[in-house]
């Protein structure tokens, strides 16, 4: 074999180099016509599907619009319903407010809030769990347990001091509820503040598992802690006072 056939063996033509995917895909984007002029082209395009059938491109473009409207509607219906809940949430927290103050000492406090609130459509249980205090003077129908026993077991609660939403154990909404018979699936609990200490716990229950969840504003469930927190540091200055 001469030296001129060996050479030839040796050489390889590379292929001719196309567009990368991301240029076509740059082309497409400033181009949007083209498919315009190139129907022929647009017909014969098929993309997979889940089904296991190609589909035309334009098939899939009205399936890719149709799934944003759909998520659209969804972003704005939360939105709707949201705004709704703090309507009534507001209209809830004026009422609280102005009960709160025509309340003569602590009892009426926790016995005025635990009613106002629990008349919340969207609240199937409402527990206001006083901690127990050297100067605290209730009657027996104020819930009040050791302030160790619900930092144990509510520790975020106590440690962020802001409302907490989300589900807990079933022995834990047992605790809160005790009356609930079991139906609460979701909590928010709200910290009643003073001053950055923690006077009380209000506890929210509703039976839909996902109703109080870490996406929720909690911004008038804070509120109503700071406003209960106030008026009961008040009552009990005014107690530690007069003894």
């Amino acid at each position: 074999m001469s030296n001129d056939a060996a050479t030839a063996e040796k050489v390889t033509i590379a292929p001719e180099s196309g567009p990368t995917a991301d240029q076509v895909a740059l082309y497409l984007r400033t181009h949007p016509d083209f498919f315009i002029s190139q129907e022929d082209v647009l017909a014969a395009l098929t993309l997979p599907h889940q089904s296991g059938k190609a589909i035309s491109l334009l098939d899939r473009q009205v399936t890719i619009l149709r799934e944003r409207v759909i998520e659209s509607r969804q972003k704005l219906n939360n939105l709707l319903e949201n705004a709704r809940n703090n309507d009534q949430l507001f209209d809830t927290t004026r009422n609280l407010v102005l009960a709160l103050l025509r309340a003569k000492n602590v009892t009426e406090i926790a016995n005025v809030t635990q009613d106002q609130l629990s008349n919340h459509a969207n609240i199937d249980a409402c527990e206001l769990i006083m901690l127990q205090h050297p100067e605290l003077n209730v009657s027996d129908s104020v819930r009040t347990e050791l302030s160790d026993q619900l930092r144990q077991d509510f520790n975020d609660v106590f440690r962020l001091k802001r409302t907490h939403c989300g589900t807990l154990r079933a022995e834990q909404i047992n605790y809160l509820f005790p009356n609930s018979g079991g139906k609460i699936k979701s909590t928010a609990l709200c910290p009643v503040l003073n001053n950055g200490e923690v006077l009380a716990l209000i506890a929210f229950g509703n039976q839909a598992d996902n109703f109080f969840n870490i996406n929720l504003d909690t911004l008038f469930l804070d509120f109503i802690g700071r406003v209960v927190g106030a008026v009961l540091d008040k009552q009990l200055a005014a107690g530690a006072t007069q003894s």
